[in-house]
């Protein structure tokens, strides 16, 4: 078996189908569909059951609900394709996303991981291409892998990885932004990854959508999964700009904790006093932030210290809507 598609289910009838197609459509030769129902309350349970029927690749698996991470992690321990990838089962594949980049795999066996283009919240105004450049690194991997700024879109879909790499992780069960937690320790083993133009992963935004939801508690999660990556990188000299541009990105995130509408208050102060004993230099932000796609105002930081800058930037900025 070559290419495993781990797919969790849960209460997507509506999409479920359209999802799958787009996966089966991929004319692979070898492999295997993962559908795995984690306890719907609708139909999608039934329609795996379906799809399972007209399709000798699908192999269902059908469990109480446990959530996201619980879900991959059921896929994860059943796969049996020498490589792995993920599928959110609201989501679809473009044509020829699977194909190019399987047959490029198999012909270098050294890749650990491949990264391929995502067209980030289609079907909206706010649609944009994430894409690659075709090409591959084999050395000082994780520390490309931190100057690329892979941590601004550690999604686990649209990546095909080794499974050997998930012999001893597993996604966070009951947890947020789950993939931000696990792709540093993934991208750390990879003796190599090829950056690839071929395919494109269509991450489709709905309003029930986790990440659409801008609660304290999750967006906290995403914060602290940044800043420890941060802390991990601060001190080494050769990361010394990439680290401080990361830290431009924990700030902003520091800010939308202020801006949720459920934050807690002393919660959140306590969060930007850890975070200011971290602080860099005010220079060498400025020096960082040009070349930061997305970044804070940085100009009033040192003339009214991180909290009050954190709490009047969110004060008056719009808030985030749950």
């Amino acid at each position: 078996m070559k290419l495993s598609i781990v797919i969790p289910v849960y209460n997507v009838e509506k999409h479920l189908v359209r999802c799958v197609q787009s996966v089966v459509m991929q004319e692979l030769s070898d492999y295997e569909i993962l559908l795995i129902d984690d306890g719907s309350t609708d139909q999608s349970g039934t329609l795996c059951d379906e799809l399972k029927n007209n399709n000798d690749s699908i192999r269902v698996i059908h469990q109480k609900n446990s959530g996201l991470s619980a879900a991959r992690n059921t896929g994860i321990a059943a796969a049996t394709g020498t490589y792995i990838t993920f599928v959110d089962s609201d989501d679809e594949l473009c044509n020829n996303t699977f194909k190019g980049n399987i047959e490029y795999l198999i012909s270098h066996p050294e890749v650990d991981m491949l990264e391929y283009p995502v067209e980030v919240h289609a079907s909206t105004p706010k649609a944009y291409q994430l894409s690659f450049p075709n090409e591959t690194q084999t050395t000082d991997i994780f520390a490309d892998w931190i100057r690329r700024e892979g941590y601004a879109h550690c999604y686990a879909w649209n990546k095909i990885y080794r499974s050997e790499l998930w012999r001893e992780i597993r996604f966070p069960v009951g947890a947020y932004y789950e993939d931000t937690a696990v792709m540093p320790a993934i991208v750390r083993q990879c003796r190599s990854i090829h950056y690839s133009g071929q395919g494109c992963y269509r991450y489709i935004m709905h309003p029930c959508s986790i990440t659409t939801s801008y609660r304290y508690e999750k967006q906290r999660q995403l914060f602290e999964n940044n800043h420890r990556l941060y802390q991990e990188i601060k001190d080494n000299d050769s990361l010394r700009t990439e680290a401080l541009r990361l830290w431009i990105c924990c700030l902003n995130l520091l800010i939308d904790l202020g801006r949720c509408t459920d934050t807690d208050k002393n919660d959140y102060r306590a969060i930007i006093e850890e975070t200011s004993r971290c602080r860099p230099s005010y220079k060498a932000l400025l020096k960082a932030a040009p070349n930061m796609a997305t970044r804070a105002k940085l100009l009033p930081l040192p003339l009214i210290g991180l909290k009050a800058y954190c709490h009047s930037y969110a004060k008056f900025s719009q808030p985030l809507q749950p």
